[in-house]
């Protein structure tokens, strides 16, 4: 019996890492980047939980829920929903209620109290299905695998990280999103700031203060914490200040974590170990990643994108597979198609 739970929150690395946590319980997460794209799955089919960001860019997390209420109403008319994050209100919980929210879960969303959220809203008949603790989602007493060049960002705590994802194959997964989306939410915070848009710069500090928390930069989450605050309230002039230097950290991180892209010590492996994908696999692999991201078909081109790794490919093929992988990290269909199309051309 498949637990079936909606996520909608336009932060990669965020999606992702919730996404990572309701794998480990047992539940079959679906994603959604918007209130547009949350709004489409949610008509059609039904889910058992939905969960929503409540600080996103155009359509925030009330107006998402209301949206799926009207016209979803058939199949998710009546699902419960949880909040991520908090409001701007001193009452969350009155104000989430009187929305039409259950509850809310503060960002980053703690594994505990997601597992406690499912068993208490989750259909009784679904309960069942969740994995019975912390525990049982981890990976135990198994030697440590992740590299060692992680030990040269003295800033960064794995220890906190693996703690947060609840795994260390979680806390990799988590730490190459942050990775690969480090050009684009810089890019997006300096845009927002230029052009003097308070309110998406705001939620984009946000969403960087949860999402380095999550993998274990203190330091630049509390910076980006402290900025938020200073968008809440107004103060333009600690904005101007800090601005700079919260860019500054952020981008350093680019080249402190680029063993990620490959090399000695990354915990990758060799792809010299690898066969070599024939061309009616290669063209099949493309053709199905077109036709999947028309669909938009999430779990469909995860899965291709995954079983393309357990093989050797050409530098042209592997370069279009990179930017299919990070289209995907954005929800981007029409970049993924384009990226699939481009091979046979």
């Amino acid at each position: 019996m498949s637990v079936d739970i909606l996520i909608t929150d336009d932060s990669t690395v965020e999606r992702n890492f919730i996404s990572g946590l309701l794998k480990k319980l047992g539940a079959q997460p679906h994603l959604a980047d918007c209130c547009k794209e949350g709004v489409r799955l949610a008509c059609e089919q039904p889910f058992d939980l939905i969960l929503i960001d409540y600080f996103m860019p155009g359509s925030d997390g009330v107006h998402t829920l209301r949206e799926i209420r009207q016209k979803a109403a058939e199949l998710n008319g009546n699902t419960p929903a949880l909040a991520l994050g908090v409001s701007d209100y001193e009452s969350d919980s009155e104000f989430y209620a009187s929305h039409g929210f259950v509850n809310y879960i503060e960002k980053p969303v703690d594994f505990d109290i997601l597992h406690a959220a499912l068993l208490l809203y989750l259909p009784e008949e679904k309960r069942g299905e969740i994995c019975g603790s912390a525990e049982a989602a981890t990976d135990g007493g198994q030697d440590s695998m992740l590299p060692g060049w992680l030990g040269d960002i003295p800033e960064l705590s794995a220890e906190d990280g693996v703690k947060n994802c609840g795994s260390e194959e979680g806390y990799m997964s988590a730490l190459e999103i942050f990775y690969k989306s480090i050009d684009r939410m810089s890019d997006e915070i300096e845009g927002y700031y230029n052009n003097g848009d308070l309110k998406n710069y705001t939620i984009k500090v946000h969403a960087l203060k949860s999402s380095a928390r999550i993998i274990g930069l203190a330091e630049l989450s509390e910076l980006a914490k402290g900025l938020e605050a200073a968008g809440d309230g107004g103060d333009v002039e600690r904005i101007e200040n800090e601005t700079g230097g919260l860019l500054e950290l952020y981008r350093s991180y680019k080249r402190k974590l680029s063993p990620l892209d490959g090399g000695a010590d990354t915990g990758q492996e060799d792809d010299s170990d690898k066969p070599p994908a024939d061309r009616d696999l290669l063209d099949d692999m493309f053709s199905s990643l077109d036709e999947f991201a028309a669909q938009m078909d999430y779990d469909s081109v995860e899965m291709v994108i995954e079983s393309a790794k357990d093989y050797s490919l050409e530098p042209r093929e592997k370069a279009l597979l990179d930017e299919i992988d990070a289209a995907f990290l954005s929800l981007d269909w029409s970049a993924i198609r384009t990226a699939a199309q481009k091979y046979f051309s």
